[in-house]
């Protein structure tokens, strides 16, 4: 099933800052790498969605479905989880997220957010260089005296 069957949606390494997603279906998206910082994805399903990498820093996620979502190596930091749905501690472990992560009441933050290690550093892009182009040069205009028009009337007539 595609996209316009209601089946899952490729929006790996979209670039959705500060997006208004709220009630979105991303059921079995795949957001990798996707950067949803600031983003509001209130009421939003992401159950079965690939959110590995991907930058939630910030994120607004009240009511947000996590069911069997991969957080692998997410990015949590600053997000709103205090409201999320379906949402597991070994989900949460796979992911980063420090001091400023809200969770929800019945989920304790994994020793691994409370350690000192470096923040989160976006993967590097890797931009390919286009090869040089060798510009070409003009041709030289023939003369157009020995040529035909066959514009409205007929051949041009020359003396």
């Amino acid at each position: 099933m595609g996209p316009m069957n209601g089946g899952p949606i490729n929006l790996a390494s979209a670039r959705l800052r500060r997006a208004s997603l709220r009630f979105a279906t991303l059921s079995g998206a795949n957001l990798e790498s996707a950067d949803l910082s600031g983003a509001d994805l209130t009421d939003s399903r992401l159950d079965g969605a690939n959110l590995a990498n991907a930058d939630l820093s910030e994120a607004v996620l009240d009511h947000a479905d996590f069911a069997g979502a991969k957080l692998a190596g997410a990015n949590l930091c600053g997000a709103d989880l205090s409201k999320a749905r379906n949402l597991t501690e070994p989900q949460l472990a796979e992911g980063g997220g420090n001091a400023s992560t809200l969770l929800p009441p019945q989920l304790a933050a994994p020793k691994s957010w409370t350690a000192p290690r470096a923040e989160f550093v976006p993967q590097p892009v890797v931009v390919e260089e286009t090869p040089a182009v060798t510009p070409i040069a003009p041709r030289p205009r023939k003369s157009t005296a020995d040529r035909v028009s066959w514009l409205v009337g007929g051949p041009l007539q020359t003396a």
